[in-house]
């Protein structure tokens, strides 16, 4: 039975961590389409304008393949994988620190 709440809780974190990502990337693509950030910026924190030779096109909801559809894609894809490394590697892990806290208490 703790082996099995272990690997759930292992499961549940990594929805957690997919929807975070999800919802992370989604603030990042809204705070740009809203212009509260430089086109083309990646990062919140430490945002560097594209240099002037770098064409940028701004989100636009119109066109289906507009870059906000690609990065949403991305988005979605990117928490897909977290979902999937995360459920498998959580049973491993879970029986190896089930039995080395079996063979400590032995």
């Amino acid at each position: 039975m703790k082996l099995n709440k272990i690997a759930d809780t292992i499961g549940n974190l990594g929805w957690a961590c997919a929807y975070l990502t999800f919802f992370a990337i989604s603030v990042r693509i809204i705070v740009e389409f809203f212009e509260g950030l430089p086109c083309g910026c990646k990062n919140l924190v430490t945002c560097e304008e594209p240099d002037a030779n770098e064409l940028c096109e701004p989100y636009k909801f119109d066109e289906f393949g507009s870059r906000v559809y690609t990065e949403l894609l991305g988005a979605v894809i990117i928490s897909i994988t977290v979902i999937v490394v995360a459920i498998p590697e959580g049973l491993p892990l879970a029986v190896t620190i089930a039995l080395s806290v079996a063979s400590a208490i032995m």
